[in-house]
């Protein structure tokens, strides 16, 4: 009698587990991705606002809330430019990297890793990203200038001077594209060419 006792208070027990080993399995499983696309979205826009405004803490707050498995490209992008902003440049090329992995058109992500690769004088890995850039999207004229700065920090004026033209194509409102274009046929020995580059600034500054 006792021995039977024994044994429904064992199967008790088992059961009670089992019952808890499920629900917390069942809440593992449903609060993993509880958050609906309008609240994401929400955050999304009230992250980006806080961003705009040099919250920049705060809106990284905001974004953290966002469970790693719905996070798009702008999300990673954002979380790295404020990583980047803040001085963690090792999240921020992490979360770049990640931004690359969810987009196949990721030109953000890899121009600005390009962007603190050059700001580190790692000119060959800079390239590789601004050449990534362009390759994702051949409209984005500032992949092109900074490959340019990667050029002329390296004295390749000739290559440089070439990803200015494009740039120069794509915005032709950008002064600092002019000044290093003309900086580039200053070093190539073609002074004419640069001197008229900077006259024509002045007729515009002057004009203003």
């Amino acid at each position: 009698m006792k021995s039977l006792i024994k044994n429904n208070i064992l199967k008790s027990s088992i059961s009670v587990i089992l019952i808890l080993f499920f629900q917390i399995s069942c809440q593992s499983v449903f609060s993993y991705d509880v958050m609906s696309d309008k609240e994401i979205l929400d955050i999304k826009n009230e992250a980006f606002a806080l961003y705009s405004t040099n919250n920049k803490e705060e809106a990284l707050q905001m974004l953290n809330r966002i469970p790693q498995n719905r996070r798009d490209e702008d999300v990673f992008v954002i979380i790295g430019n404020i990583c980047d902003d803040l001085g963690q440049r090792g999240v921020a090329i992490e979360n770049f990297n990640k931004a690359s992995q969810v987009s196949s058109k990721a030109y953000k992500a890899y121009y600005n890793i390009g962007c603190i690769l050059l700001k580190k004088k790692s000119y060959e890995l800079a390239q590789k990203n601004f050449k990534m850039s362009i390759k994702c999207n051949k409209d984005f004229p500032y992949a092109y200038y900074n490959l340019a700065s990667c050029y002329i920090a390296q004295e390749q004026y000739s290559k440089a001077k070439g990803q200015l033209v494009k740039a120069i194509s794509l915005k032709a409102d950008d002064k600092d594209f002019y000044i290093n274009l003309a900086y580039c046929y200053k070093m190539l020995g073609n002074d004419k060419a640069a001197q008229k580059i900077i006259d024509s600034l002045n007729k515009v500054k002057t004009s203003t």
